[in-house]
């Protein structure tokens, strides 16, 4: 018997503090769910790992979907707000061709072979962060183990000066937190961008901003809001998700003891703690917004043309299917590496090698020079979507 669902039940209060077994149900009940989302929208759940992988890849799935419909073209981009113009250009938005174009100008910056460069700039880094906490005996684990890292490396690689960094942070946290400030920072940011830009266009440096910032002729010009949009993803993702992997990979490891012990005594196994953590709690729960553009055939039913289509990560990730005891967090399994944390396709994660070098860095010092670290608070009241804002004490 194929299982119940409620219409809305995904934004229920109960749902968001644990919404595994939303999605447990959702692979039980034969097809894809419709949900209505708050705006009254429709909206169809899909959290099978065959299902969301095909639906990552599907031709008929995709994000512009006033291209696709008829008497619904998108608005003049000339005639949007600064802020939505800039928003409308991010990659993470855009289908090709424009997207494989975009994309294109700055894949070559994030490659395994690129991101290995950082490898001991990184670790010095962490060494600092993680020398500092000993000294202080109490810390947090998001302002004073996570979140340097991730902001400086970006930084570094983008090209954003020292000085400057914590202003850009700030930008950043008001922009993913969909509050009313969020587009003030995004125009703010912008134009700091275009000051940064114009003194790189007098005098180079061998960083992304000065790259993006050359002239170029015919189809790989750069416009100035496609090169906002192209650095403030950037920076954006590059800070947030990685924030949220290394606070979420320590509350796991740190509330399951026997992985924490198995870490401490081989700190190589950081790399497998990364992989695992982004199986049990990755960053992303479901893919940014995407539609069908015509009726599609996915997860054993229809999804009407134009609807919004849901691809869940993290009820693929929890699949039973492909996973061993899914719902336990064990850094020693063997089947981890078929996470779809960072998606799949043309929309893979541009910044994943460099999120799992920070990530495994990280885990590592953690383990070999914080060997006594501890939760300063009960387990029992932490919400792992709350830590990113709300911090992680931790005794040293």
């Amino acid at each position: 018997m194929a299982a119940v669902v409620g219409v809305s039940e995904l934004w229920d209060p109960a749902v968001r503090h644990d919404p595994h077994g939303f999605y447990d149900r959702v692979r039980d009940s034969g097809g894809p769910v419709l949900q209505i989302d708050p705006a009254g929208n429709r909206f169809w759940v899909i959290a099978g790992h065959a299902d969301v992988l095909a639906g990552l890849h599907h031709p008929a799935i995709g994000h512009e979907v006033h291209r696709h419909r008829p008497g619904h073209p998108a608005p003049e981009h000339r005639d949007l707000p600064e802020a939505a113009r800039i928003e409308a250009r991010q990659l993470i938005t855009l289908d090709p061709p424009e997207h494989t174009r975009l994309r294109g100008l700055v894949s070559g910056d994030f490659t395994a072979r690129a991101m290995a460069r950082l490898e001991r700039w990184i670790g010095d880094l962490a060494d600092r962060l993680v020398a500092r906490a000993r000294r202080q005996g109490r810390v947090d684990a998001v302002t004073d183990l996570a979140d340097p890292v991730p902001v400086n490396v970006i930084a570094e690689l983008v090209g954003i000066p020292e000085p400057d960094r914590p202003q850009f942070r700030a930008w950043s946290a008001a922009i993913v937190s969909a509050s009313a400030d969020g587009p003030a920072a995004t125009v703010a940011f912008a134009a700091y961008l275009d000051d940064l830009v114009a003194r790189r266009r007098v005098d180079p440096a061998d960083d992304l901003v000065s790259r993006l910032a050359a002239d170029r002729d015919g189809a790989d010009r750069l416009d100035r809001d496609d090169l906002v949009a192209l650095v403030q993803l950037l920076l954006i993702a590059g800070q947030e998700t990685t924030v949220d992997l290394i606070v979420n990979g320590i509350r796991l490891l740190l509330t399951h003891p026997e992985q924490w012990r198995a870490l401490r005594d081989r700190p190589a196994l950081a790399a497998a703690v990364v992989e695992e953590t982004l199986r049990f709690r990755g960053p992303v729960e479901i893919v940014p917004p995407r539609y069908a553009f015509e009726d599609v055939e996915l997860a054993g039913g229809r999804i009407p043309a134009f609807d919004r289509v849901g691809l869940s990560l993290w009820g693929a990730n929890r699949d039973p299917a492909v996973f061993d005891r899914p719902h336990v967090y064990d850094i020693h399994r063997t089947d981890v590496r078929r996470h779809l944390a960072f998606g799949y396709g043309i929309h893979f994660c541009l910044g994943a090698h460099l999120a799992r070098l920070e990530s495994r860095i990280m885990f590592e010092r953690i383990a070999d020079q914080l060997p006594d670290l501890r939760l300063a608070v009960d387990p029992a009241g932490l919400d792992g979507f709350r830590l990113h804002r709300d911090g992680l004490p931790l005794d040293v």
